[in-house]
């Protein structure tokens, strides 16, 4: 009885090795921080997340909630969090990550959602991209670019975008900054960068199929051992 248990017991480990999979899940920002993580949407990798604040009134990653898009070739992120500032405040979030894809990338968006300012309340959300290499170089090899949107009393700009020749990394960091200035205040809700993939598909991540084919084989030899006992 206590073979036959433990040999369930293996299976169930099994099983659950076998469909874990590296999948971009949602979750809160910080669980995106651990050392050397790495999801994937679709064809795309998304890994190096970074996070850093400044500001009068600083934002925790825990704070911010991250929504993978999964457009087919148009895969991305949404970020959620209560961004807010009153008279005399400031906050800035600068978010950093790196995609790298099996299809070319041959565009970007930034869009911003929930933003409401008064007075002499300012949102601004600028992106930096490196375009076939990442900023831990200086982005040596890449070509850097800057999109960027605002709200303000006197206009706005909600969103932007960039097309170019088909790269297959880019590396991104997004600046989020909010003023209350002298006599105002300004939120947002939400910030959603995409990557239109050329012929990308909806390739599953090798680490998924990785997974779940060995899990399928630990489970298949537990149980073929346990048959010819």
């Amino acid at each position: 009885m206590k073979t036959v248990t433990l040999a369930l017991l293996m299976v169930v480990v099994c099983a659950v090795l076998g469909y874990a999979d590296s999948a971009c899940q949602t979750d809160t920002y910080d669980t995106y921080l651990g050392s050397g993580f790495s999801c994937g949407i679709n064809s795309a990798d998304f890994s190096n997340f970074t996070y850093s604040t400044s500001g009068t009134d600083h934002l925790p990653p825990s704070s911010i909630t991250v929504n993978p898009i999964t457009t087919p070739n148009n895969p991305g992120f949404l970020f959620n969090a209560p961004w807010g500032v009153t008279s005399g405040s400031s906050q800035d979030s600068i978010l950093g990550f790196t995609i790298t894809s099996s299809a070319p990338i041959t565009d970007l968006t930034l869009r911003m959602f929930g933003a409401q300012v008064q007075g002499t309340g300012l949102v601004t959300v600028g992106e930096d991209y490196c375009l076939g290499d990442t900023f831990s170089d200086g982005c040596a090899s890449g070509i850097e670019g800057n999109l960027s949107t605002f709200l303000s009393s006197s206009g706005s700009k909600l969103s932007d975008s960039a097309t170019f020749s088909g790269v297959k990394e880019i590396d991104i960091k997004d600046s989020i900054e909010l003023l209350g200035g002298s006599n105002g205040f300004a939120v947002l809700s939400g910030v959603q960068n995409q990557f239109s993939q050329s012929g990308g598909g909806t390739v599953p991540e090798p680490g998924s199929i990785l997974l779940f084919g060995s899990g399928v084989l630990c489970a298949a030899g537990v149980i073929r051992r346990k048959l010819n006992l």
